[in-house]
């Protein structure tokens, strides 16, 4: 293999990298505004009267699904954590919107 051909190959494997590290941060872009979305929606709709928990309960399980994934992956403490806290929302979320509340 010539001096080319490494090159080639860092070349690559650092496109692939900064390709990982756009996705991951769009990820937490799109996570960031859903959330603040969610926020907005749920307090108009809870001044208004109307049930919010449902809102809540399908952006605390897809921030679950996601610090679940990280935490399979990077084994981080703080991951598994968010993963918990998320997952007790969500759960308390839905029975409270089976309930009608």
């Amino acid at each position: 293999m010539d001096k080319n051909e490494i090159l080639k190959m860092a070349q690559v494997e650092n496109q692939d990298e900064m390709e990982l590290q756009v996705k991951d941060k769009s990820m937490m872009w799109s996570y960031i505004v859903m959330v603040v979305m969610a926020a907005i929606f749920s307090f108009i709709r809870s001044e208004q009267g109307l049930p919010m928990m449902d809102l809540t309960a399908t952006v605390s399980a897809s921030v679950c699904a996601a610090m679940t994934y990280r935490f399979i992956k990077t084994r981080n403490k703080e991951h598994l954590f968010l993963a918990l806290i998320m997952f007790v929302v969500a759960i308390v979320a839905i029975v409270r919107f089976v309930m009608g509340h």
